[in-house]
Formats: C-alpha cells, sequence, structure tokens
C-alpha cells in the first residue's frame, strides 16, 4: 500500500470512542475516511467526534472477544464493505501492581484485549482486505513494549506481545498487500492513563525524563496513525515511539515507586 488518499475508504478504529481512539477517529476523517468504530461504549456527540466527515458506523464489540469481533467485522462488510485501514487503539490498564501481587484476573484482562483483540482484529480484517486490494494496519503500542516499567509487568507483556505480532504480521501479510505498523505512545492524557497519572510522583518523573517537556495528547499519535496509513510509502513491521523523546533519555530506577 503506497501514498494515497483515503477518500471514500473505510477505516475501522477499535476503541474510537474516547481518547486516542477518538483523536485518530476524527484525523483519518479529516483525511477523507470513511469511520467504523468497534468498542463497548458508543460514541459520544457525533458531529463534534467527526466534523469533517459522515457519522461513524458503530458495533458494540467486547474485543477481548474473538467471535464478537468477527461478528462485527460481518456485519461491517455487509452494511458498509470492506475497511482498507484497521487501527486497533483499544487496550486496558490495571494500574500500578507489584509483579508479587499480579492476580490471574488482571493477567487475563489485559492481555485479552491487548493482545488477543490485536491478534484477531488483525485476523477478521485481514481477511477480508487480501481480496480487496489489501490495506493498512496499525496498532497502538506503547513505550511499555519496549522498556520494562516497575509496577506494570503484565501490561508490559501484553504490549510487548502486540509488537512482536504486529512484526509477525507484517511479514506474513506483505505478499496480500497489506502493511502493519505500530506506534507507541509515551504518557499521553488520555482516560486509560488517568490513574496512571494521578500518582504525582510519576506525572512530574514523566515530565522531567521527556526532553520535550509536556505530556503527549491524543493528537500527536493521531498525526503519526495517519501518516502510516495515507503516506507512508514502503513501511512495513516498524514501531514509530511517539513519545517526545522518553526512550532516547532512558529510564532511571525509581526508589521510591519500589518501596509502594
Amino acid at each position: 500500500m503506497g501514498d494515497r488518499s483515503l477518500a471514500g475508504e473505510i477505516a475501522v478504529v477499535t476503541g474510537g470512542s474516547r481518547g486516542i481512539g477518538r483523536a485518530v477517529c476524527r484525523r483519518l476523517a479529516d483525511e477523507g475516511a470513511r469511520i467504523a468504530i468497534l468498542d463497548l461504549l458508543p460514541p459520544d456527540g457525533t458531529a463534534e467526534l467527526l466534523p469533517a466527515g459522515a457519522p461513524p458506523w458503530f458495533a458494540e464489540t467486547d474485543l477481548s472477544e474473538p467471535a464478537a469481533i468477527e461478528r462485527s467485522f460481518a456485519r461491517l462488510e455487509d452494511e458498509w464493505g470492506v475497511p482498507r485501514v484497521l487501527v486497533n487503539v483499544a487496550g486496558v490498564y490495571s494500574g500500578l501492581v507489584p509483579f508479587l501481587e499480579i492476580t490471574q484476573e488482571q493477567w487475563d484482562r489485559e492481555m485479552n484485549v491487548n493482545a488477543r483483540g490485536v491478534f484477531f482484529s488483525s485476523q477478521s480484517a485481514a481477511r477480508r482486505m487480501r481480496h480487496n486490494g489489501g490495506g493498512s494496519i496499525v496498532n497502538i503500542l506503547s513505550t511499555a513494549a519496549a522498556q520494562g516499567f516497575a509496577l506494570a509487568s503484565a501490561y508490559c507483556a501484553s504490549k510487548g506481545a502486540a509488537l512482536l505480532i504486529t512484526r509477525a504480521l507484517a511479514v506474513e501479510l506483505a505478499p496480500h498487500g497489506i502493511v502493519v505498523n505500530g506506534v507507541g505512545p509515551g504518557s499521553v492524557t488520555a482516560p486509560t492513563s488517568e490513574a496512571y497519572l494521578a500518582e504525582t510522583a510519576i506525572a512530574d518523573h514523566e515530565r522531567t525524563r521527556t526532553p520535550l517537556p509536556r505530556l503527549g495528547r491524543p493528537e500527536d499519535i493521531a498525526e503519526a496513525v495517519a501518516f502510516l496509513t495515507a503516506r507512508a510509502t514502503w513501511l512495513t513491521g516498524q514501531t514509530i515511539f511517539v513519545d517526545g523523546g522518553f526512550l532516547a533519555a532512558g529510564l532511571p530506577y525509581l526508589e521510591e515507586l519500589q518501596r509502594r
């Protein structure tokens, strides 16, 4: 998939009803895409969500359940057609929990949405894209996919899995004209990060360790998604870390967190 307009093309955004997903919907709508949202929550105020386009198509979908994902894609194909773009935004975070206290329920919750959901959403989309000229899949990852974070072991594992899913699918789906890339946000002011950033020591640390001294905005991530889906001409299996330089600066060991 090379440089091409998204005008009139269908773009599926999982978790598109709020936060980063909402910003991605708006940005791809600005590119002319027709937006389809898979989420547990319906989008609020579609006119405000997509000021430059038509109201989005929506299917209430549990992104941890492959059967529910497939039903939503089948319904989308029947009602609108085959998507050209899939952006896997939906994700969950259980908060700061020491490794020795992580429960199976917490582990399953994060892996089921952040890894299994990405895998089977991509499968449902790619099965259709391969017969329709190809497409683009973008997985929203995290700096936690590339670096270990104390008190977030399950989240790191789930995002690390999603990163390797991204690379493996890029290789396997290339013959079908489907490119697969990732965007790895740093700390972004979005609903999924509210609890994390509510910890004053963490929020201060994120700002002081980020060379571009602010937290990210959902629109920062959406801009990278727009590049990958509409303008990247020979790029697959890659992850763009949109983190203000956080990973480049490194991560010190936070004793105050370990003492929690």
